[in-house]
Order: C-alpha cells, then structure tokens, then sequence
C-alpha cells in the first residue's frame, strides 16, 4: 500500500527577503507558492508520499535564514492500495 500527503503551511519571513525565500521554496521538489504579500507572508502547499517528506520539507523551511516562522495549516493523507484506488 502506498499513500499520498499534502499539506499546507503559512511561511512568514523578514520582508527585506521576501524574493529571495520565495525562490528558494519554489526549487524545492514538492512545494508549491499560491500566495506572498509584501509584509513577508507566504502560503506554501507540499505534496509527498509519506509524512517524512512533509516534515523534511517544513524543516528546510523553518532552517532558512531570515524565516521567522512555519505554521501548518492543513494535512491530508490519502492511502492507496496496491491496484491504485484509495
């Protein structure tokens, strides 16, 4: 059985570099941007097969210099069975 996670975090940062963080997460296999403001507020979507590629990802992220915070907002796993169907 295989499974399937996604989960979404508000990432906030020290605006100064907004751009810079943004570009980072953007190069990251699985996460995806949906949303920043200019006050250093990005909504950030990550997809992986299991928990840890989740966690891995919102580490890297909270680890990132100038990232004040990493807030997790919603999780959903999704199991599939060997045929493919959930």
């Amino acid at each position: 059985m295989s499974e399937h996670h996604i989960a979404s975090f508000i990432v906030r940062c020290r605006r100064k570099y907004l751009s810079a963080i943004v570009s980072d997460i953007q190069h990251m296999q699985g996460a995806e941007i949906h949303e920043q403001d200019p006050m250093g507020k990005i909504t950030v979507t990550v997809k992986g097969d299991t928990h840890t590629v989740i966690s891995n990802i919102a580490e890297q992220v909270r680890n990132m210099a100038h990232v004040v915070d990493v807030a997790a907002v919603y999780h959903k796993y999704v199991p599939h069975s060997k045929d493919g169907k959930g």
